[in-house]
């Protein structure tokens, strides 16, 4: 599958995010995009938050006439790159042995967050964007908490039987870091109930979040595969829909 009919704007190493804060379903939420669409994206982000990289693709997707949505679902409370750094370890392990985003209590919160924007009939079509761990909630979540489509960007914790859960298209975008094993066992067994609307898209050569957080916007192969991968996903969602 090729993202080359959508046009998404250039990325930016430099950037303001054009969306607003605002609050839905009692959660912080970063949102763009024309108020009045007809199809929703929900962005479950990584563990970092509302990182430049994450608030950009949002745009980035906004761009195409959708209205995108970044929840807050860790209540600002989010790792940094200090954690992960030489040094680092004591202040990591602390802030996972604490991790306010654990898998099973986001189920709930996202079928809460897609029915809440569901309610007032506006959006005939939800599509939710999982991020490392946020795939994994929204595999998870509920039978995917209602949700149209699913697009899962290096996937965190994946296995096989994921697909178990999953009966709409996906869409998976796996980093190097991903057991393509389990990726691709995924999509054939999703691809058994709607054939022909899942589809994978291994970016071998770039590291685990590369469209999230640890996205390296400042030029050359990682930027463009930060904006080929914004670029699928969108064709995805205009395809589905």
């Amino acid at each position: 599958m090729s993202g080359d009919c959508c046009r998404l704007p250039p990325v930016q190493a430099e950037y303001t995010a054009k969306g607003t804060y605002t609050t839905i379903g009692d959660l912080k939420t970063y949102a763009v995009g024309p108020e009045d669409a007809k199809i929703a994206v929900v962005i479950v982000y990584d563990i970092f938050g509302f990182s430049p990289q994450a608030t950009q693709g949002a745009d980035l997707l906004a761009s195409q006439g959708y209205r995108v949505l970044l929840p807050d679902f860790l209540l600002g409370k989010y790792a940094d790159g200090a954690m992960f750094a030489p040094g680092g370890e004591e202040k990591r392990a602390k802030f996972f042995s604490a991790f306010p985003g654990a898998i099973s209590t986001q189920y709930e919160p996202l079928a809460k967050f897609v029915q809440s924007i569901r309610e007032p009939g506006t959006f005939e079509k939800v599509a939710a964007v999982g991020c490392c761990w946020g795939y994994k909630v929204v595999a998870g979540s509920n039978k995917n908490a209602g949700v149209d489509a699913i697009i899962g960007t290096s996937p965190s914790f994946a296995a096989p039987e994921d697909a178990e859960n999953i009966n709409v298209p996906l869409l998976l975008l796996p980093s190097g870091g991903e057991d393509m094993e389990v990726m691709s066992a995924i999509i054939k067994s999703v691809d058994q109930k709607n054939p022909g609307k899942n589809f994978l898209k291994h970016y071998s050569d770039m590291p685990h979040g590369w469209m999230a957080a640890r996205g390296d916007l400042s030029g050359g192969k990682a930027t463009d595969a930060y904006a080929d991968g914004y670029n699928v996903v969108a064709k995805f969602i205009k395809d589905t829909f």
